[in-house]
């Protein structure tokens, strides 16, 4: 396996949850595939159907914690996460929340970026965020659902533009991975599209990752990667996971609900108004709907 010096990467970021700065001494290999998205908007998810396909094995959720983890966190020891991965003999695939400038570029490397209608993500990193132990970014998410979303829709600095925690960055991230959707191993994919046709997306995937699975195959990676048997998963590694009980209050609840429509009850109109208006400053219409419902990316 070719191992290559990755490319320069043009933006550092450095927060409380992201330092991208491993990224310089990492070296990428021939197929790696990593998979970029703002947090809790199917990171997880595409993990586990990556490495399903890559090992043509359902399931492999199960085994994420020793082959797929997140590589460039600001808060964990990195130098351990990136020996485990080069310690890897087989096609890696490897999590960051960083967006796509902040990232090396390499041509024979696959990334595949993944979004969320922007609330969803954000109520379902508001529960994440309460689950935690560690106060990382709780001043973040306040009690009060309205304050909440007031952080959310408001300004933000540089630093955590890499940790999708506001509508900006995460617009941030998505505007930095279209403007390169052209170039052939940069693929783009929305959460709502995966829960209606998961299928389809698996063998979308596998086509993308240039592998060759037969039906058979495709549609049992599919069914082991629908969220009630990877949640089923995930509660049955929690007591064989001391870091997990460690970071979580609640370890199985990682996996708290694939839901759309979270803030339904939570938000008021005058909200939700707020969220579009924020919205429309940040992105044309046609991305800004396609961020929201999936469908056919606008060119």
């Amino acid at each position: 396996m070719t191992v290559r010096t990755p490319s320069q990467k043009s933006v550092v970021y450095r927060s409380r949850l992201t330092d991208n700065r491993i990224w310089t001494d990492f070296s990428l290999r021939d197929g790696d595939v990593i998979v970029a998205t703002p947090p809790k908007c199917g990171t997880t998810w595409t993990q586990a159907l990556v490495l399903s396909l890559l090992f043509e094995k359902p399931g492999m959720d199960q085994n994420m914690d020793d082959l797929s983890v997140w590589l460039d966190p600001g808060f964990r020891d990195q130098l351990a996460i990136a020996q485990m991965f080069e310690a890897q003999s087989h096609r890696r695939c490897i999590k960051t929340h960083t967006p796509f400038d902040g990232l090396p570029y390499d041509p024979k490397c696959t990334y595949l970026a993944v979004y969320r209608h922007p609330i969803d993500a954000h109520f379902s990193m508001r529960r994440h965020v309460s689950n935690l132990k560690v106060d990382l970014i709780q001043d973040r998410f306040p009690d009060d659902p309205a304050a909440s979303f007031a952080f959310f829709l408001g300004a933000t600095t540089q630093s955590e533009m890499a940790d999708g925690i506001t509508l900006e960055a995460i617009v941030h991230h998505f505007t930095c991975f279209k403007r390169y959707i052209e170039l052939p191993n940069v693929h783009i994919f929305h959460y709502a599209d995966m829960r209606r046709d998961l299928i389809g997306h698996t063998k979308n995937l596998a086509s993308v990752l240039d592998l060759e699975l037969n039906e058979k195959q495709l549609e049992a990676i599919a069914r082991s990667a629908q969220f009630e048997n990877m949640q089923a998963n995930a509660r049955a590694k929690v007591k064989q996971s001391a870091q997990s009980s460690a970071t979580f209050n609640d370890p199985a609840a990682f996996f708290d609900s694939a839901s759309s429509r979270k803030w339904e009850g939570k938000l008021t109109d005058e909200d939700l108004a707020a969220f579009h208006k924020r919205l429309a400053q940040l992105l044309p219409k046609d991305d800004a709907h396609w961020l929201q419902s999936g469908g056919e990316l606008p060119t």
